[in-house]
């Protein structure tokens, strides 16, 4: 990494490390001024300037997925789908695919103890200006209710949904104070606990095992299913639209299965009823797009390679996870062909469809 001998040294100047930090020249007075108080600083400044005030996302800058081996579901990730890793500790990892400006990616942990189940905890959606909108987008969360705000690090903010999906984050599209386990360190992002820690998940990355490179190659995600309450979805709809500026692409109001599909950039987000008795909310399936896309020689790779893929309309192939999440391969325009030609799920497509 450029100026990684400064890292190392510890003679890195505040400039350089808020240039490779991704911090703006206005968040930067703002942590000059209080570089230990975040949350103080971004409660500080004024209210919106109206309320319903929207910071509309682009990306999925990660999902967090605990996993019950983080080694094999990096491997596994990084093979099939041709992820870049761009930092690992040897604990947990984060990975990038798709645009090096505005990528989308994965942080891979491992579960708390042994026996405990894969979960995706959060997923942190990338925002253009976040740090200059930090104030703003703490009063607009409050003004809307939402529980457990706190800072995620001091490049983005973290707060349940209507729903109380955990730890939904606000964040840069890129930024290098975002990795795994990054909020302690990086509560002050020019700090040694976070330089130290950051420069840590580098410095290993060339002894990892190559891919096979007979994978594909994701360039996005394509969708990610959020199960909720069939009473929140209509809440949870207005929230991700109306704050964060997702587009409606479809939505079916009938009781027993109600679902909203909405877009942001590359990206679509799944609203969908909750199978749970417990009618917490979760996320355990998630796909790529796969750019070139070719039904018949996609599902032959993954034949190949022993996933007994589900054909899923005839844009998607649904896999399993090493832990048993459900991932599809897909091609571009997946989200619209559902909701224009499927009634909104694969299983209701024309007959000649489904593979």
């Amino acid at each position: 990494m450029k100026d990684s001998k400064h890292f190392e040294l510890g003679k890195m100047s505040r400039r350089i490390v808020m240039r490779n930090f991704g911090v703006t020249a206005a968040a930067a007075v703002a942590m000059n001024a209080v570089p230990k108080a975040f949350a103080a600083m971004a409660s500080a400044v004024a209210q919106p300037e109206e309320a319903g005030k929207a910071f509309p996302v682009l990306t999925v800058n990660h999902i967090s997925l605990a996993a019950t081996d983080y080694a094999k579901s990096r491997d596994w990730y990084r093979d099939l789908f041709g992820m870049r890793l761009t930092w690992d500790d040897g604990t947990k990892c984060a990975l990038e695919f798709g645009s090096l400006t505005e990528p989308n990616g994965m942080f891979i942990t491992q579960v708390p103890k042994k026996g405990d189940p894969a979960i995706v905890g959060h997923f942190a959606l990338g925002a253009k200006n976040v740090l200059e909108n930090l104030p703003a987008m703490k009063a607009e969360m409050e003004r809307r209710g939402l529980k457990n705000i706190r800072p995620d690090g001091a490049v983005g903010w973290s707060a349940l949904d209507p729903a109380g999906y955990q730890l939904n984050t606000w964040v840069p599209i890129k930024d290098t104070a975002m990795y795994p386990g990054a909020g302690t360190p990086c509560a002050v992002v020019p700090s040694t606990a976070c330089t130290e820690a950051y420069q840590a998940g580098l410095k290993n990355l060339a002894s990892f095992p190559k891919v096979s490179g007979k994978g594909f190659q994701a360039s996005s995600y394509s969708n990610i299913v959020l199960n909720v309450p069939e009473a929140d979805i209509a809440t949870e709809k207005e929230f991700y639209t109306g704050m964060l500026g997702m587009k409606l692409i479809y939505e079916n109001n009938d009781s027993g299965n109600p679902a909203a599909f909405l877009r942001f950039g590359r990206n679509t987000l799944f609203l969908r009823k909750t199978e749970q008795p417990n009618q917490k909310p979760y996320v355990n399936h998630y796909g790529f797009v796969i750019d070139s896309y070719d039904h018949g020689k996609v599902g032959a790779e993954l034949k190949r390679r022993g996933l007994n893929p589900t054909s899923d309309s005839k844009l998607a192939w649904v896999v399993a996870d090493p832990d048993g999440m459900k991932v599809e391969v897909t091609g571009w325009g997946l989200a619209e062909h559902l909701a224009k030609e499927c009634s909104g799920a694969a299983a209701s497509c024309p007959v000649g469809v489904r593979a």
